[in-house]
Order: structure tokens, then sequence, then C-alpha cells
């Protein structure tokens, strides 16, 4: 047992001495010019040498992390954290001290989701509306009540069963959340939008926003919006599905510490 105990262990020095080999290596091609690049390489040394504690499916946790200098005691929002387990923001509650507000309409993840979780949770769904009954697939679509509409796709198979709609900012007071929210993660899709164009941004001060994308033209509808309020777009390359954002003092704040 030993000799193969001590052979894990020199594969384990060999990974990180590869990885720092690499992360030089790939310092070492930013000249004259490309300096645009030395921020994307950093982040990407950043979430290496973390990678095995992230909980989020597109390192989205490093990055909330890499943006803030590994903030302690901050505040996240969430919608849509499915069990808990795989969220966004479960690195940051256990490990970083964060507090925050989830909500999650989905019966079938509730029990596991607060049993996982310490922060604020709610089941229902944020919406621009108060008070809708909302027809919802526990696959992951909703409908109106009158069955005109579905978002995030065509699923078959969910269960569904109404739940109550809840504005952001209604969601938000009833979290007693703080006027200044470090993260906001948002996975609704098709209403995003909406959402966001009814949001009052000078009522809360958002630091970063992932935000999942259903398309280019309701990306392109994001980026208006955040842009007109006073963010910038991060890291587009990384982010995929989803558009990541940082509000421009902010940035300018991180990159004035870092030079």
């Amino acid at each position: 047992m030993e000799n193969e105990l001590e052979i894990v262990f020199k594969s384990v020095l060999g990974i990180r001495d590869t990885l720092e080999d690499s992360i030089s290596e790939i310092k070492s091609l930013i000249g004259p010019g490309q300096e645009a690049y030395a921020e994307p390489i950093d982040f990407l040394a950043f979430a290496a040498r973390r990678a095995s504690l992230s909980k989020a499916p597109r390192l989205q946790d490093l990055w909330v992390l890499f943006e803030l200098g590994e903030k302690r005691n901050g505040y996240f929002v969430e919608f849509g954290a499915a069990d808990g387990e795989g969220s966004t923001t479960l690195l940051l509650e256990k490990s970083y001290g964060w507090q925050g507000a989830i909500a999650e309409p989905a019966r079938s993840r509730l029990d596991k989701l607060r049993a996982s979780r310490s922060c604020y949770i709610s089941n229902k769904f944020i919406y621009t509306d108060d008070g809708l009954k909302i027809l919802f697939n526990d696959a992951g679509t909703i409908e109106d009540s009158s069955g005109g509409r579905a978002t995030q796709g065509t699923r078959r198979g969910g269960k569904r069963y109404e739940v109550e709609s809840v504005t952001l900012r209604s969601f938000l007071q009833a979290a007693e959340a703080p006027r200044t929210i470090d993260y906001m993660c948002i996975n609704v899709e098709d209403d995003t939008v909406d959402l966001l164009e009814r949001f009052d941004f000078s009522e809360r001060d958002v630091t970063l926003f992932s935000i999942a994308a259903a398309d280019a033209q309701q990306s392109e509808a994001l980026g208006a919006v955040l842009n007109r309020n006073g963010y910038e777009r991060r890291f587009k390359a990384f982010s995929t599905s989803e558009d990541w954002y940082i509000k421009r003092d902010a940035a300018q704040a991180s990159r004035s510490a870092a030079a």
C-alpha cells in the first residue's frame, strides 16, 4: 500500500508542476499590444489552482472569488439552485462565510436544498409580477395559468403544479437582503431581460452578475440593459452559455489594486 500511495503522491506533484509550468509559459507569451490577455490568463491560473474546490458547473464561484479578491462574508442571490449541492453559491456559503438568498420553486429539490444550505430559501418563482399562479414543470419549464407560454424550452415528463410568483424586489425584501449584493446568479432565461428592465439598480448595489442567456439575441439585449446601468462584460470566452458582468467602478478598482 505504501508504494501505491507514494505513486499517487508523485502524480499529484507532477500535476502541480505541469500546471505551474503551463501557466508560466502562457504568461511569457504576453508581449506589447497583448495586455488585454493578462487578466484572462490571471483568472485561468487562479481557477486552475482552485478547481477542485469549485461546486459550480462553469467555475462561476471561482470567478466571483477572483473578481472580489477571495472576499469573505459577502452576500449572494441565486435563482434556481437545484438541490443546492451543484449550485454556483455553495462554495461561497460553506467555505467563505457568505450569506444569501435562493429561489427554487421545484418541490422535488426543496428538501435536499434546505438540508444542504443555511441561507434564506424561497419556493416562489421569480417573475415580473407578484402573486400570480404559474404552472411549473418540475423538469424545468413554466407556463402561465392559461397554458399560453412556456419558458426554458419544451421538456416533457415533468410533474406540473402551480407555484406562486414573486418579483425580484419583493423576494429581496422578504430575504432582508442588504443594499450591497456582491453576486447575483440568474438562471431564468426567457424572462431575464424583463426582470432586469424592472429592477431598480439604484435600490440595490449589485457588484457581479452571472446570467443564463437563451441565445445571442437575448445576450445582446441583456448587455444593453447592464451596460446602461454601469456594467461591463467579463471573460466572454469562459462564460459560454452565460454572461458574466461586473460593475465598472468595481472593475476599475480591481485593476488598480492589481497594477
